[in-house]
Order: C-alpha cells, then structure tokens, then sequence
C-alpha cells in the first residue's frame, strides 16, 4: 500500500506573508505609468516600479486599513524609510487627494479595534489582487 502525502494548508502567517506581497505588487502597478515608472507624489522622484515602495497612510499594523486601496500608494524609499514615512507632508497629499472628512474618518477608525483576518480573508486577498494584477498588466502593456 503506498502511502500518500498529506498536502498541508498554508499557514495564516504565510498567507498573509503572500497577500502583502501581492497588494503590494498591484498598488505599485497601478501607481506606475506605462514605461513601468513611479512617480513619487511627495518629492517627485521618479523610479522603477520595482523598487517603489507601497507607503501605508494608516501603518500596516491596523487591520481595517492593511489592504485598503485609498491607504495605500507606491513612494520612494527616501519618503517611506529615510523620512520615516514623512507623516505631515503624507497627510496634506491624502487630504487633497481624498478630501479632509474622508482622512479623518480613516483615522478615526483606525483607532477602533478590528480583529485580526482569517486565513480565508487572506486567500480572497491574494485571489483578488492576483486578478487586479493581470488587469493592470495588460492594460500597462497594450
């Protein structure tokens, strides 16, 4: 009788592991331009899509906001980590990208408690932006 493998499940840890790295991978895709060029919106520094970095207005350690579109847009390394995210200046272009009441809803509710996803909330994720990032591609490359 052979004996057969027992496929295990990703863990929650490696599945959210994936989802950061695919969220990450769209938000820097759709912040690029046809050249696979990013524009940061802050100094004006222009850089390969790759090496952008996807900067999170509410910091990543809040659940509700983790994988939000609006809280997250492709930056340059310098005003992510050098800058340590430069928060004010972040602010002020969120505020006129999204308006004033809408940043300050964000931030009111991040303050709340949200509970950590599921494994299954992490697999949608990483499903639905696997998808979003075929999308993009195409579009970037017609």
């Amino acid at each position: 009788m052979a004996k057969t493998k027992k496929i295990k499940s990703p863990t929650k840890t490696k599945l959210r592991q994936k989802a950061d790295s695919v969220f990450s991978t769209f938000v820097r895709l759709r912040d690029s331009n046809k050249q696979w060029v990013v524009t940061c919106p802050l100094c004006w520094s222009k850089l390969p899509r790759k090496k952008a970095q996807n900067m999170h207005f509410i910091k990543r350690s809040c659940w509700f906001y983790r994988y939000d579109e609006t809280n997250c847009h492709a930056w340059c390394y310098r005003c992510n980590v050098v800058l340590s995210w430069n928060y004010i200046a972040y602010t002020r272009w969120m505020q006129k990208e999204y308006g004033i009441e809408y940043v300050d809803s964000m931030i009111d509710e991040s303050k709340k408690l949200h509970k950590e996803r599921s494994k299954e909330d992490y697999q949608k994720i990483i499903d639905t932006y696997t998808e979003k990032i075929i999308e993009y591609s195409e579009k970037l490359t017609v």
